[in-house]
């Protein structure tokens, strides 16, 4: 159902992606001083957003039996995932509640958390059924505001700046959704953000004393006060994209257009030819997605301010907000 669409919007990329956030780099790696002991010295227990699942070391994880889909990267089918990242380990999950890493010994622990907190929680969120959209969450003036783009869009900075002025953090990154009689309801599982140095920068935070999300990298996580909410609604989602245009600009989508951006923001959507059950879900969710929340899409400048474009995306939630009243 949804792998054309997905497949005409990713054209230019490789089926098994990996994304910046989740590649080594030769230079930056720093071995584990002993890998068969990680999980004792890394806590990837408590780091995982889901302290329902089960995590464990393994010399060698099991395989997918009878992948659906299959290549050197990834093997996947409904109710299983494997994935081998060279120079750092290999990865199973499996029915929504297990999982399996085989560390290599050039691992270091901030690319093993990386990969489980990105495409081994996308597994588990699609094993589960629950819809994973690739966005940040803050919840504003009872509000619950998603903002969904392309990496780069600024998404993670323009929710740390809404939290630092106020706002309650919810999500980062990657955004569960769960309808609950009809009511899209976000579940916040995330206690930090990561933010690019200059992002940093422009929000007046200093970088020390951060964890870079790679040895060497200049981009880390940043402490943030997790919600104390098990679910929050969904109220409003902001698309934003990059434009050729020295202005700011906005508009509201409605139909099949609010569909097709909301399918375009799945998090980890190649998992789904593989997951027919989670993509006949999806379909019915992203229906009622579309018709119970505010859609806007916004077109930003290459380069404008944080503080400029949130005081934009204030005046729009605010409007918003009035209508409503």
């Amino acid at each position: 159902m949804f792998q054309k669409k997905f497949l005409a919007k990713n054209a230019t990329k490789n089926h098994a992606p990996r994304l910046h956030s989740e590649q080594p780099t030769a230079n930056s790696q720093q071995p584990i001083a002993n890998s068969q002991n990680l999980i004792a010295t890394f806590s990837l227990k408590t780091s995982f957003p889901l302290p329902d699942v089960t995590i464990k070391q393994v010399s060698t994880p099991r395989q997918v039996e009878q992948p659906l889909y299959a290549n050197s990267f990834w093997q996947m089918n409904q109710q299983a995932f494997a994935m081998q990242v060279q120079g750092v380990g290999s990865f199973y999950a499996c029915n929504g509640n297990e999982v399996e890493i085989a560390p290599e010994p050039t691992a270091t622990e901030a690319s093993i958390a990386l990969y489980l907190n990105g495409s081994v929680y996308g597994a588990i969120l699609h094993q589960r059924g629950i819809l994973p959209l690739h966005g940040s969450c803050f919840a504003l003036q009872g509000v619950g505001v998603m903002l969904c783009g392309e990496s780069g869009a600024g998404k993670s900075s323009l929710t740390a700046a809404f939290c630092l002025d106020g706002a309650e953090f919810l999500t980062d990154d990657v955004t569960p959704l769960q309808l609950r009689e009809g009511v899209p309801m976000i579940l916040p599982r995330s206690d930090r953000i990561k933010l690019w140095h200059d992002s940093l920068a422009q929000l007046e935070k200093d970088e020390h004393g951060l964890t870079p999300i790679w040895e060497g990298e200049t981009k880390y996580y940043y402490p943030m006060q997790p919600s104390t909410k098990a679910e929050f609604p969904l109220h409003q989602v902001y698309v934003i994209q990059i434009g050729e245009t020295d202005e700011l600009a906005s508009a509201p989508l409605s139909g099949i257009e609010a569909f097709t951006a909301l399918r375009n923001e799945i998090y980890r959507w190649e998992y789904l030819p593989a997951m027919p059950d989670s993509e006949k879900r999806y379909l019915q969710q992203l229906l009622e997605l579309a018709k119970t929340v505010k859609v806007t899409q916004v077109t930003r400048p290459q380069q404008i301010g944080v503080f400029e474009m949130k005081k934009h995306l204030t005046t729009l939630i605010t409007k918003e907000l009035k209508t409503n009243k």
